[in-house]
């Protein structure tokens, strides 16, 4: 596509993304309207809160696997003491920086305060 800005012309390409097409969403005057999703994004398998089968007269076993792959190939996410292990250890690190910047400016009074802070975070 040739594009002129200000007296100069370019040539732009706009990028093509391979998309695929998810489950229906709703509809729009009478036409159904799907969620698409970029072919690198992997797709939710999920709706509802349950996990989303195609086959609806499958056999019991068949389900079980089906959840249990499923289940094996979603994310775990950090505890929530993960998070605050994680969360402390970047506080304390931030306090570090902080005090090597007040002792690099020679600010008594911020380093004061900073050693009461590191107290209180026990970093």
């Amino acid at each position: 596509m040739k594009l002129t800005y200000r007296g100069v012309n370019y040539e732009y390409d706009i990028p093509t993304v391979d998309m695929i097409e998810g489950e229906v969403a709703g509809k729009y005057r009478g036409q159904n309207w799907n969620y698409r999703y970029p072919r690198h994004i992997p797709v939710s398998q999920k709706s509802g809160g349950t996990n989303y089968t195609t086959k609806r007269d499958s056999q019991a076993g068949d389900r079980d696997t089906a959840a249990a792959s499923t289940a094996a190939a979603v994310e775990s996410y950090p505890t929530v003491v993960e998070v605050a292990q994680v969360h402390r250890a970047n506080i304390c690190n931030i306090l570090d920086r902080r005090t090597q910047a007040a002792k690099a400016n020679g600010d008594e009074r911020l380093l004061r305060l900073l050693e009461i802070e590191w107290r209180q975070m026990v970093c």
